[in-house]
């Protein structure tokens, strides 16, 4: 049984975040893969302070929620995030998880866990989609990263104007289903 973990980064209940991660949700549940369905709105994360504290361990000096998140993440055969661009970039909540990956190459002895299919769901209103899958490239193919993920996908929603945009817009589900099936392909 494959372990999905889907990660909600948008702040707005009941938005368009949701809307993707829910359609992601129906089709992992379909093949009955093990699912997780982590919110940020609900969770402690901290910025990354750049002490490097983690170069020793591993581990973050911050107590707060992204450690047990670490875990889940590393426990995942597949990992399906969701992000809203904000002013041409990943809004906050999801630059915040990244930058607190610092963990992944401070520590020489880092283990990352089962190699992993990635997903990514970007939701704005008029960003152009080559520039926001530019963004996500520059990110997971970090060498740090890149050695957990087999592959990734990135999907751009565009002309999310509305919380409910993705809701209302069958295309958009339907590409949200799609990406999910595809992480849950075997390699």
């Amino acid at each position: 049984m494959k372990k999905v973990l889907l990660m909600i980064t948008s702040p707005t209940k009941g938005g368009n975040g949701d809307a993707l991660i829910n359609a992601a949700a129906k089709v992992a549940k379909q093949v009955q893969a093990e699912v997780t369905t982590v919110h940020m709105r609900d969770l402690q994360v901290h910025f990354c302070q750049a002490c490097y504290g983690c170069a020793r361990t591993g581990v973050c000096v911050q107590n707060d929620d992204f450690r047990a998140l670490l875990k889940q993440a590393h426990k995942a055969d597949v990992i399906i995030a969701e992000a809203p661009i904000y002013y041409n970039c990943m809004a906050a909540q999801m630059m915040t998880l990244f930058n607190r990956l610092c963990c992944t190459f401070a520590c020489k002895t880092y283990e990352l866990g089962v190699p992993k299919r990635v997903g990514m769901m970007l939701t704005c209103t008029g960003s152009e989609e080559a520039e926001m899958k530019h963004q996500v490239d520059l990110i997971l193919t970090l060498p740090s990263l890149s050695r957990s993920i087999t592959a990734y996908q990135t999907e751009v929603f565009t002309g999310c104007q509305e919380a409910t945009t993705c809701q209302k817009t069958t295309a958009y589900l339907e590409r949200a289903e799609r990406l999910t099936r595809w992480t849950l392909e075997e390699e």
